[in-house]
C-alpha cells in the first residue's frame, strides 16, 4: 500500500516526553555473555536490529555498552542513519537528541537507555537509502571526477545544483559531501578533507523545505554521523513522494545470541571465515581459481553483504531506492574486482554453499 511520508514534524520540542517514555521502559533481558570482541558485538548488534530481532539486539546493545560505552553510543547513532533513516526520522532525532547525554544516562540508568533505543530501532520501519547513496559515491571509481566538478561553482551555484532533480544523484551526493565537511583516513587517524559550511547547509534544508527533525539530522555533522547524513536532502526529496513498505520475516540463525552473519568483513574473526570457506569448499575454489586476481577476502565479504549482511525485517521503498541499491551493489562489487558477469556467477555459487559458510562460522564462535 502506498504511505505518505512520515507526519511533516515541524517541532522539534514534540519529542520532549522521550525521558518519560524511557523511564516506563521495563528492562528484562540479560546481557548477552561470552563474547568480548567489540568488532563482532557491534556486528552483531547491528545485523540484529536489521533483522529486526529485537530480544538479540537489547542482549548485544547491553554487553556492548558495558564493554564500551562510548563506542556504543557512536554506534548506534551510525546505525539509526545507516539503516533506518528516512523510514523513522523521529526515532533517528530522539537518538540524537540522547546522543551522549551523560546526566540522563545516569538518571534513567544506562542500561535501560541503551536498551530503550536498540529494541526501537529493531522493531522500526526501516530504510538503507541514505547509506546506499553515500557508498556508491565512497566506492565509485569516479569519485574525484564527480567532486571535482564543483570546485569552481558558487556557493549559490551549488545550492540550486544539489536540489536539481536533472542532475545525477551521485553528482548531488558528491556536492553536499563537499560541503557537508567529511574525514578521510591519513597516517592512521581522520581528518577533515573539507571544511564544514553550516551556512550553505542551512540553506539547502531551506531550498529542500526539510522540517525541523530533518534538518537537525542533517546538520548533526559528518564526524558524528560518518557521513551518513549527507545525502538527507536528496533522499528526503526522493521519499515525500510517497512509499510503500515491504517485509521479509528474519529468524533467528546462529549460537550463542551471535548471528553467523556477523562474522563479516569488518571482524577478524569473519575474515578468517572467508578464508577458509574460499580454500576448502570447492565451488568457491574453483571460482577463485578461474579469476586469480581477485582477493577472495575481499570479494566475499562484499558478496555476503549483499546475500545476508544487508537483510532487513521491514523496510520503506519508494521510486528512488532499489535504484539506488543496485547501483551501490554494482559499484561495490566493481570496487573489489568484480563485474557484472563474474557477479552473476558468484552470488549463486555464495547462496547455495552458505550452510558450508555457516558451519565454520559455528565453530568459530564456539571456539
Amino acid at each position: 500500500m502506498n504511505l505518505d511520508l512520515f507526519p511533516r514534524v515541524t517541532d522539534v520540542n514534540a519529542t520532549e516526553n522521550l525521558t518519560d517514555r524511557i523511564a516506563r521502559y521495563t528492562l528484562t533481558q540479560p546481557p548477552l555473555n561470552g563474547v568480548n570482541d567489540k568488532w563482532l558485538l557491534a556486528s552483531n548488534l547491528q545485523k540484529a536490529i536489521r533483522r529486526g530481532l529485537a530480544p538479540n539486539a537489547v542482549a548485544t546493545a547491553l554487553a556492548l555498552q558495558a564493554l564500551d560505552s562510548r563506542y556504543f553510543w557512536r554506534r548506534l547513532l551510525v546505525i539509526a542513519y545507516e539503516d533506518v533513516g528516512i523510514a523513522n526520522v523521529v526515532l533517528c532525532h530522539d537518538l540524537l537528541k540522547s546522543f551522549r547525554r551523560e546526566a540522563m544516562h545516569l538518571r534513567l540508568g544506562p542500561e535501560r537507555v541503551a536498551a530503550f533505543f536498540a529494541e526501537a530501532l529493531a522493531k522500526s520501519l526501516k530504510s538503507r537509502a541514505l547509506c546506499d547513496a553515500i557508498a556508491m559515491l565512497e566506492f565509485d571509481r569516479r569519485l574525484a571526477e564527480h567532486e571535482k566538478a564543483w570546485f569552481g561553482m558558487s556557493d549559490a551555484e551549488i545550492v540550486i545544483a544539489v536540489n536539481c532533480t536533472e542532475v545525477s544523484p551521485n553528482k548531488r551526493v558528491a556536492a553536499l559531501r563537499h560541503i557537508c565537511g567529511y574525514r578521510e583516513k591519513a597516517y592512521g587517524s581522520f581528518r577533515l578533507a573539507t571544511p564544514v559550511r553550516k551556512d550553505l547547509m542551512q540553506a539547502i534544508c531551506r531550498r529542500a523545505a526539510l522540517s525541523e527533525m530533518e534538518t537537525a539530522l542533517f546538520l548533526a555533522g559528518s564526524q558524528t554521523t560518518e557521513s551518513l547524513n549527507v545525502a538527507l536532502p536528496i533522499v528526503a526529496a526522493f521519499a515525500r513522494a510517497g512509499w510503500k513498505e515491504e517485509a521479509r520475516p528474519q529468524v533467528f540463525d546462529g549460537v550463542r545470541g551471535v548471528l553467523f552473519a556477523a562474522l563479516d568483513r569488518h571482524t577478524r574473526a569473519g575474515k578468517g571465515c572467508f578464508a577458509e570457506f574460499a580454500a576448502s569448499v570447492k565451488p568457491i575454489n574453483d571460482f577463485f581459481q578461474q579469476h586469480p586476481k581477485l582477493n577472495p577476502v575481499a570479494v566475499l565479504g562484499v558478496v555476503l553483504f549483499i546475500i545476508e549482511g544487508s537483510s532487513l525485517n521491514r523496510w520503506a521503498v519508494f521510486q528512488q531506492s532499489d535504484s539506488l541499491r543496485r547501483t551501490f551493489e554494482r559499484i561495490f562489487l566493481e570496487h573489489v574486482g568484480v563485474d557484472e558477469s563474474m557477479a552473476s556467477d558468484l552470488l549463486p555459487i555464495v547462496s547455495d554453499n552458505l550452510p558450508e559458510l555457516n558451519t565454520i562460522r559455528k565453530a568459530a564462535i564456539v571456539c
